[in-house]
């Protein structure tokens, strides 16, 4: 089996302390340390597991015993500190979204394979299991030749931009100079859905973003109508504003519709599947046990890492994702059509 590989997490903030829960729960891990200059959240850190608690991030990077790091800064600071890492020799597992752009995306790639270091994503929402049941439906082919897919996150919640250590506060993901914003906050997910479920690409999208309720920097909604190149069509959107929630997928093939519900994270816990046999209507429901945040991803990351293997998220999926950001954002600003090339595709 070999030894546990080690970890430390830059930034111990709220997601840093869950991926440090995690990385304490997963066999084949040992959490060696966590960095913030927050001596409340070192404090939880010493109080909850048994590891070292750096006041500087500088002092966790230069832990000879750490193997890998997981960067759970703001976004805005993602690419500062995935370069300061891989110059430290440390392998890195990056929050999503991985930077701001899909430039600074790539210059933390082409930094790793110059360094012959490994990085990947924590798009931990492929395990998810509505995402699950989407894939075996689809998978299977239960509603016959899919054409229209619609996947939303659609909620109402004053919780969403105090979601951090600092809570109300500073609520970052209000704000333009922390990378705040649904866009990035959800588009990382729901766009990285949306293309392990077409493979061959997109062809076009069109994009609206909005500043409404929560906040005017950023925004606290968006729309993503992509075209994909055999023909289907998505939408992904996410939205703060939704009083009444949309359905979280809604999929219509030839032979059967599939609806998921909507609304807060644990709410998506209920599918129907309604299509017709033998001229007459049949009905299948299915419960789904959701957790809030999913974090099977780093059982999948152990498995790659011990057998040699890729890692669970490929550095030309993220890009990917990204390109498709920059291009979401580039379509709400001019009101116009993107046209994907092969390579952002």
């Amino acid at each position: 089996m070999g030894r546990d590989i080690a970890v430390g997490v830059l930034g111990a903030g709220r997601m840093g302390l869950l991926h440090c829960e995690a990385i304490a729960a997963t066999p084949g891990l040992r959490l060696v340390a966590a960095s913030s200059n927050a001596p409340e959240r070192l404090a939880a850190v010493r109080e909850k597991f048994d590891a070292a608690a750096y006041g500087s991030h500088e002092e966790l990077l230069a832990d000879p015993g750490i193997d890998w790091v997981v960067i759970a800064t703001t976004t805005d600071r993602h690419l500062e500190w995935a370069l300061k890492g891989l110059r430290a020799g440390k392998e890195l597992i990056i929050e999503k979204p991985v930077a701001l752009s899909s430039e600074e995306a790539a210059k933390i790639f082409a930094e790793a394979r110059r360094r012959n270091l490994r990085v990947t994503v924590f798009q931990n929402r492929r395990w998810d299991n509505d995402f699950r049941l989407v894939r075996r439906v689809l998978g299977e082919s239960m509603l016959g030749e899919v054409y229209r897919i619609e996947s939303r996150y659609s909620s109402f919640s004053s919780g969403w931009g105090g979601w951090g250590a600092q809570g109300e506060k500073n609520p970052w993901r209000l704000k333009r100079e922390y990378g705040g914003g649904l866009l990035n906050d959800w588009g990382p997910h729901l766009l990285d859905q949306a293309l392990l479920l077409h493979p061959a690409g997109v062809k076009s999208l069109v994009a609206g973003m909005y500043g409404r309720i929560w906040t005017s920097e950023v925004d606290d909604h968006f729309w993503v109508e992509l075209s994909f190149r055999d023909g289907r069509s998505m939408r992904v959107e996410a939205s703060n504003n939704s009083r009444i929630p949309l359905p979280r997928w809604y999929i219509l093939g030839s032979e059967g519709t599939l609806e998921i519900r909507g609304g807060g994270l644990t709410d998506w816990d209920a599918a129907v599947i309604r299509r017709e046999f033998d001229g007459l209507p049949q009905e299948i429901r299915i419960e789904i046990q959701q957790l809030a945040v999913s974090m099977e991803f780093y059982e999948s990351f152990v498995a790659a890492v011990r057998e040699g293997k890729e890692l669970p998220v490929r550095p030309e999926e993220v890009l990917a994702t990204m390109r498709l950001i920059d291009a979401a954002r580039e379509s709400a600003a001019t009101g116009r059509s993107i046209e994907l090339t092969d390579e952002e595709r």
